[in-house]
């Protein structure tokens, strides 16, 4: 059964390319913990290479810098959300509430990056080759690019330079996503070497906008982050448990709902 299986994810990748655990989970109806084995497995043969959240086949040819994201869960909400936070950056950046802003990674930020249909009158800085480029096509966008080493295939930028970068950064506001956030309001990340990074990033933001869909709320991942206060907001779609929401808002954090 399992080199059956090692060889229906080798011709799902081969097909599509480049797959998440959870899609493969779900594919094969196994657990995530298998599909995570399985893909160890193949790497080690040289068939696949693994990312955070998933794989893409070895041979398949190098990826060009498209702005492209395949979400792993909830896409609908992830694009309602996104527009959302679209307006809500136009809103504070017309209002004069900001004179800097911080994109960052993560497939509901994209989303919210390709709703930006207006320019951006102060310096975005972003972690996120795809967010710059697309930022970028609008030449009156002023865009800062954060230096380190690149993670495939989200083309992500963090570590050591990234860090040190920052702490020469104060950023009004910052826009970001998770990988989950707890009952008790705390930030998570999947690894211990972003968790370095965000601790960081939160340090030098002013402000901070969370967007995470309704399957990030009241769940926890590796790696605790920080617990949300006043300086922090959510932007989460209908689903979203209303007493997690009631709880975060008695913390201080503003919550907008879409």
């Amino acid at each position: 059964m399992k080199n059956d299986r090692l060889e229906q994810i080798e011709w799902i990748l081969s097909v599509q390319k480049e797959a998440s655990v959870v899609e493969l989970a779900s594919m094969l109806k196994v657990s995530d913990m298998t599909i995570r084995r399985d893909l160890i497995e193949l790497e080690q043969k040289g068939i696949v290479t693994r990312y955070h959240g998933g794989a893409f086949i070895s041979a398949a040819e190098p990826k060009s810098l498209l702005p492209v994201y395949h979400p792993e869960s909830c896409p609908e909400e992830k694009a309602v959300i996104g527009r959302e936070a679209s307006r809500y950056l136009k809103g504070i950046l017309f209002g004069q509430e900001a004179s800097s802003v911080m994109l960052m990674s993560g497939s509901t930020m994209y989303e919210m990056v390709k709703c930006i249909d207006y320019t951006i009158p102060v310096t975005t800085v972003t972690d996120n080759l795809n967010i710059a480029y697309t930022l970028g096509q609008n030449a009156n966008n002023s865009v800062m690019l954060l230096g380190g080493k690149v993670y495939a295939p989200s083309m992500s930028v963090n570590g050591y330079l990234a860090e040190q970068m920052l702490d020469y950064l104060s950023v009004d506001c910052t826009f970001m996503g998770t990988s989950a956030i707890d009952e008790e309001g705390c930030l998570y990340c999947y690894d211990d070497k972003h968790a370095s990074f965000l601790e960081k990033l939160l340090a030098v933001s002013h402000r901070i906008i969370v967007l995470a869909d309704h399957s990030k709320l009241g769940t926890t991942s590796l790696v605790k982050v920080s617990n949300m206060d006043e300086d922090f907001s959510i932007i989460t779609n209908k689903s979203a448990s209303q007493e997690l929401l009631e709880k975060y808002e008695s913390m201080g954090v503003e919550i907008m709902q879409v």
